[in-house]
């Protein structure tokens, strides 16, 4: 009895122990899913937090590059709101001279003046008798020729505007700049002419301009031509470059242009070209070193003519107006094709303080240039006053 007793415990106590590790099992495994479960949850957890963070840093880079972008215009605006308040607040500080002229309202190209075009004698690709032509057409009365850094155009200009009966100013454009700023400054000069040996003040100070500027034009397109440079499988010949710039007095980067692609500035291909050839990293990027404004404006007034700012809002130039006039300054271009509402105004201000007359004009340079036609911009004759009259009358007496 006892060992039949003794046989049914250890029975149970084996099935005790089977039950036992069973369920052991049966929690062990419950136990390694739970812990597979966790680990892919985890998983799952740490794929959704890179996702997260990718989208945080994408967001984080626009931001960045839009932060970026908007300083970037910030600053620019900044710089030339700067530098026209500095005009403005010299200006303030001076009394005006005379009551200068308003603008016109309702103002329209017909009977008006348009004070600042280029010939074939620089860097224009019209002749005079075009210009002329060209001025008929929109109902203009009178031009200006103001072709770059030479005099020795002015008597066959004066000659062509008698012939063809159509008041024309035979002037110049002097290229300059501002040392403190180190921008391009521009000073139209009227009532010029051209002495026989060229020892004029003026002669003088845009001799080194236009020797370097046609030195430097060559040079560039030697390198084009080193580089083996072609559009549209038409390759650079100085023969063409020289038979395009015939009738200049230099030799300009728009020679060049003509030469090898044939195409109008406003063409995207040739802008494309352009800023490939000539600017950035190119290998024909090199600048001329122009002469101060302040040595223009006087070398102007000590050859007996009249000096005028071109487009200041072009070349931001407002700041270093209250110096030009301490120089001999007696004019300022209002109307331009670079000028809006804002740059006609400051110009009109900047007259009336410093007492300053007022010009406008379409920087017309035909095919070589942006803007589209002569008429583009102007000045009406009751804004130019009687001041710019009185250059057209004085014309009659230069040769």
């Amino acid at each position: 009895m006892r060992e039949r007793a003794d046989a049914s415990l250890d029975a149970d106590a084996r099935v005790s122990e089977e039950a036992r590790r069973k369920a052991l099992k049966r929690e062990l495994k419950k136990h390694g899913k739970a812990k597979k479960d966790a680990r892919a949850i985890i998983r799952e957890e740490a794929r959704e937090h890179a996702e997260a963070s990718k989208a945080i840093r994408r967001e984080t880079d626009r931001a960045i590059k839009s932060i970026a972008a908007q300083a970037a215009v910030d600053a620019a605006n900044t710089a030339a709101q700067t530098a026209a308040r500095a005009a403005q607040e010299a200006a303030r500080h001076l009394s005006p001279r005379y009551s200068a002229p308003c603008p016109v309202a309702g103002r329209t190209a017909l009977g008006s003046w348009d004070l600042h075009n280029h010939s074939v004698f620089s860097d224009g690709s019209c002749t005079v008798d075009e210009l002329i032509a060209g001025a008929r057409a929109a109902g203009l009365t009178r031009i200006a020729i103001t072709d770059h850094d030479c005099l020795s155009q002015l008597s066959f200009i004066r000659a062509r505007s008698r012939e063809l009966s159509f008041p024309v100013l035979a002037g110049v454009e002097v290229s300059a700049h501002d040392p403190a700023t180190g921008r391009k400054v521009h000073v139209l000069g009227f009532g010029l002419e051209a002495t026989a040996d060229g020892s004029g003040p003026v002669e003088r100070l845009v001799a080194p301009t236009l020797f370097a500027r046609t030195a430097t034009s060559l040079w560039q397109a030697w390198v084009l031509k080193r580089e083996d440079v072609e559009f549209s499988g038409h390759r650079l010949s100085f023969d063409e470059v020289y038979d395009v710039a015939r009738a200049s007095t230099g030799i300009y980067k728009q020679h060049i242009m003509e030469a090898l692609t044939r195409r109008p500035h406003t063409d995207p291909d040739y802008q494309f070209c352009y800023q490939c050839w000539f600017k950035g990293d190119s290998p024909a990027n090199r600048t001329v070193e122009y002469p101060t404004a302040v040595e223009a404006v006087r070398a102007i007034r000590e050859q007996g003519g009249v000096p005028v700012l071109a487009h200041p809002g072009q070349t931001k130039s407002w700041a270093i107006v209250p110096e030009l006039v301490g120089a001999g300054l007696m004019g300022i271009e209002a109307f331009h094709p670079d000028h809006g509402p804002v740059e006609e105004g400051l110009a009109f201000e900047l007259a009336e303080r410093l007492g300053l007359f007022v010009t406008g004009g379409s920087d017309y340079h035909g095919k070589y240039g942006s803007s589209p036609a002569l008429g583009t911009s102007f000045v009406c004759p009751e804004e130019a006053g009687s001041k710019v009259e009185g250059l057209f009358a004085s014309e009659a007496a230069l040769s």
